[in-house]
């Protein structure tokens, strides 16, 4: 619960007010004198106010006064019955406001404080400045008499002991029977109900069992205070007339609301926030699903939503962002687009349902799409079985990226499971012509290699047609039938080999040979006699070439400035081939004439990247998916001839205000280089000083900042932060000598681009250099584990997503199957002087040289960096007594797929960047 709120703090100020006799009230204002005044009003009644409670607000940001209600906690006298009602505690927080000089408050209330909260609002709506309720209660019969009957379906054994504390002839009223008892004034009558009462109560209240919890609240005097005054106030209705709350909250609407309810909550059920949010449909109502009535250390997400809650609150109120990161993460995307061979389904990939999910449209008409299974798990590839409109899907188990195969039979609501072998890795190929046939590669003879199978879709044994070490995958069957087109890439990825393998003696036929080459796409062509082949073969980008089959001769059809990183060519035999080519960044969509050999570009529906293309089985249009910088990945029909787009899968995407597009610089480096980098500059006036600045590094290396959504990336830059994204050295996109201009010894070089990146934005006029930030995930994790421990001095804050800490450790822990594929790009951990160089370049080593405070996430599945990489860094830090902050995703791997998972980490990572950055 710690990391999920403010620092603790003390007050600056105490105050003793005397208000009807006998009472007098303690009160208590910490935060920042200058800012948002905003009122806590604690539950119970009777419960007092408590350190704990001041940590939900941003102390730079809010002047926070909380009061210890009639007859508890500081204020006198104890328990005290007389002038405690409603009303009298509404004319309380007038004093207490006008003690203080303030004129208008954000008031916020939990529990019994929601209601007081609403209560006081309507009664003076003129002096707030907002709401923000938890834990919602109204005061309603229906809601007391659940307290005291009904939460004891829920938890019998605790309601055994509340009801057996009063004789079984008044137990059919126990508010009546407890309130007798209570305000006796034998204490041997009233000390042991309001132990009852009490323990009854704290034992209800938190989502997992917590003695510390039910202890802290079972103290004698305190006990007597909350269950007396909490009795009094439940017998008399609230001392409000029944339908006041929800009828007086039209004269609130105007103001800002934020409702945070805890799904599990028994003592205020969610009903109560449900039936406030339907009266006020502006107000914001968060429903934390890990959630009850209170948070503990064991279930702390309650209170995380209530600090972020508090930070749009004050967002709002002090003319910043609007939108908050859980409004970021909103837009949904489609992808992975695949058409059945009669042109009449689209299946594809969206992540609608929070995670990514199959599902299928009917392109006759115009009816929506609709989810085709709902599975526990994330789907991977998609791909339809010729002849038919029957579906092969991917799906692997939290992340861990041991894909199993399934297929998907039309009109079946059930899929089969073509392998089911979770232990292994399973690597999707392609169907034969005939659709009777499926290859795919594995690794269940050894971990580290991927032997290549063919399989009967019907059912039955799996044939090994081709075996040998490292890295290998089915591309696709020759138009006849008898051959696999294999790449073999046991040498790294880019240098593979492409061969033709004959499916029943295994003999093979190399096609493209080995010499450092990479392979991004293929296509047979005229029946199997020439191999489209999209690589970077003798050449410093990736062209399109073609191979003769039979002769071996290889030749180019398209040689881009920019990478051809998609290619697709049409199934019936269509002389066009279309092509995406990358433009620093951005794709073009290009259409390759087989005839003629002309090209020409078709437009597309807004600037971004392509990251599927595929013909409609008549070749008479594209259908694609594209991503941009402003919007996440949609699918849209291109027509070939007129370049018109239609969308075919279109999810809403956010405001063009709420989002920015990135300027494209080059930034020079240490040996003279260029390093090119996306800026993304927030909108509005310039801050005196400037403002702060993240830098964002990509993962791979052998990867790109490209166009591409960041709900993270755009919330930042919303919230005033300047964003720039490199492409330091070993990124892709820039040609061959770019990428590997970090292989291996020269490492650390593409970190001293990054000093240079982060010396240039220092420079400009817009950003203040002492509030800077760097971040990135998995390689980019280990960059910025390398900024932090190279220069230290350089970063005022730092976060990092399954980064790479120590690569001995990585070796040894990472899949198999990828180890020497990672190998080629840092260097070998079997040699003397790989591990050698591991010890230079690790940033654990030189941990103890690290002085910006650490924000780190990582799932517990990941099979690419083990969770033991971040698990060494905060261990190592911690340790230090260094500000860090470690996130542990369960049922994720390398990524944050689930929408709930990801709420929670950018969420917690946001709050540890702009507590740091403002």
């Amino acid at each position: 619960m710690a990391d999920a709120l403010y620092p603790e703090i003390q007050p600056y100020r105490t105050h003793r007010i005397n208000v009807d006799p006998p009472h007098e009230l303690y009160v208590e204002e910490c935060g920042a004198p200058d800012g948002v005044p905003a009122l806590f009003l604690h539950g119970g009644p009777g419960g007092g106010a408590k350190p704990f409670q001041r940590r939900t607000f941003d102390p730079r940001r809010f002047r926070v006064v909380l009061f210890d209600q009639r007859g508890c906690g500081r204020s006198t006298p104890s328990a005290e019955l007389d002038g405690n009602t409603t009303d009298k505690l509404i004319e309380d927080i007038e004093t207490i406001r006008e003690t203080l000089g303030i004129e208008r408050w954000l008031v916020t209330g939990g529990s019994w404080g929601s209601l007081l909260s609403l209560a006081y609002a309507i009664a003076h709506p003129d002096r707030c400045l907002g709401l923000r309720l938890h834990g919602v209660f109204l005061g309603t019969p229906d809601e007391t008499r659940f307290w005291y009957h009904g939460i004891g379906l829920f938890f019998p054994e605790a309601f055994a002991e509340f009801e057996g504390h009063v004789p079984p002839g008044e137990r059919g009223d126990l508010l009546a029977a407890y309130h007798r008892r209570l305000i006796d004034p034998d204490p041997a009558v009233h000390m042991p109900a309001a132990q009852a009462l009490r323990t009854f109560s704290a034992r209800t209240q938190t989502l997992l069992p917590s003695a510390a919890h039910v202890h802290a609240l079972t103290e004698p005097r305190a006990a007597l205070e909350i269950a007396r005054i909490f009795a009094h106030y439940c017998i008399n209705g609230c001392f409000l007339p029944e339908g006041h709350i929800l009828s007086g909250i039209e004269t609130l609407r105007h103001l800002p609301c934020e409702i945070v309810q805890g799904r599990y909550d028994v003592v205020t059920p969610p009903r109560a926030a449900w039936r406030v949010r339907t009266a006020w449909p502006e107000a914001n109502l968060t429903v934390v699903d890990l959630a009850s009535h209170v948070a503990t250390l064991e279930a702390p997400a309650l209170s995380a939503a209530l600090r972020a809650a508090t930070d749009r609150l004050a967002d709002r109120l002090t003319g910043r962002a609007a939108l908050s990161i859980e409004d970021y993460l909103a837009p949904r995307a489609a992808g992975t687009p695949a058409v059945s061979d009669d042109g009449t389904l689209l299946a594809f990939v969206s992540d609608a349902t929070g995670f990514a999910q199959l599902y299928t449209k009917d392109l006759t008409s115009d009816a929506p799409p609709r989810i085709r299974l709902s599975l526990p798990e994330m789907v991977g590839s998609v791909s339809f079985r010729p002849k038919s409109r029957d579906i092969l899907f991917t799906t692997d188990v939290g992340g861990d990226e041991r894909h199993q195969l399934n297929l998907i039979a039309e009109g079946e609501y059930a899929a089969r499971r073509l392998t089911d072998a979770p232990g292994f890795v399973h690597l999707w190929g392609a169907f034969d012509r005939a659709g009777e046939r499926f290859a795919f590669a594995c690794n269940a003879g050894h971990p580290s290699d991927m032997a290549l199978y063919v399989s009967p879709v019907a059912g039955g044994a799996a044939r090994v047609v081709a075996t040998g070490p490292g890295w290998r995958t089915a591309r696709a069957f020759s138009p006849d039938g008898t051959k696999l087109l294999v790449e073999d890439d046991r040498l790294g990825m880019y240098d593979a080999e492409l061969s033709l393998v004959d499916i029943e003696d295994g003999s093979a036929r190399v096609l493209l040979p080995r010499d450092g080459a990479h392979v991004s796409g293929t296509a047979f062509i005229e029946d199997g006699a020439r191999l489209l082949v999209a690589t970077d073969r003798g050449d410093g980008y990736h062209g399109l070439g073609v191979i003769d089959v039979a002769s071996g001769g290889f030749a180019w059809l398209l040689r881009p400035e920019g990478d051809v990183e998609i290619m697709a060519a049409p199934k019936g035999g269509g002389r066009l081939v279309a092509c995406a080519i990358n433009d620093r960044g951005y794709s073009r969509l290009v259409l390759h004439d087989l005839d003629g050999g002309g090209e020409r570009d078709l437009p597309l529906p807004f600037a971004g990247r392509l990251t599927s293309v595929t013909f409609m089985p008549d070749g008479t249009a594209l259908v694609v998916a594209l991503a941009g910088f402003r919007r996440p990945a949609a699918v849209y029909r291109i027509d070939v001839a007129t370049g018109e787009a239609t969308a075919l899968v279109e999810h809403p995407a956010l405001a063009e205000s709420a989002t920015v597009e990135p300027s494209l610089v080059d930034i020079e480096t240490f040996d003279g280089a260029s390093v090119p980098a996306f800026v993304f500059e927030p909108r509005g006036e310039l801050p005196t000083g400037g403002r702060p600045a993240l830098v964002i590094v990509h993962g791979g290396p052998e990867s790109q900042y490209t166009a591409h959504w960041r709900a993270d990336v755009q919330y930042l830059v919303s919230r005033g932060i300047v964003v720039v994204a490199p492409n330091v050295r070993g990124s892709t996109g820039y040609g061959r000598d770019w990428q590997a201009a970090d292989d291996v010894e020269k490492r650390m070089d593409s970190v001293r681009d990054l000093k240079a990146v982060r010396d240039w934005v220092a420079t400009r006029d817009d950003v203040d250099s002492e509030r800077l930030a760097v971040f990135g995930q998995s390689y980019g994790g280990f960059m910025t584990l390398a900024a932090i421990t190279e220069y230290p001095e350089d970063w005022c804050v730092a976060a990092e997503f399954y980064g790479i800490a120590d690569f001995r450790t990585l070796f040894a822990t990472t899949g198999p199957w990828r180890r020497t594929l990672r190998a080629v790009e840092y260097g070998d951990p079997d040699s003397e002087s790989g591990r050698a160089l591991f010890d230079r370049i690790s940033p654990i080593r030189r941990i103890d040289r690290v002085k910006t405070p650490l924000f780190i996430a990582h799932g517990g599945r990941d099979p690419r960096v083990a969770p033991n990489e971040s698990e060494m860094v905060n261990a190592a830090l911690f340790g230090r007594g260094h500000p860090v902050r470690l996130v542990r995703v369960e049922h994720e791997g390398h990524g944050f797929a689930r929408l709930a998972n990801r709420r929670v980490v950018y969420n917690e990572m946001m709050q540890f960047l702009e507590a740091r950055l403002f």
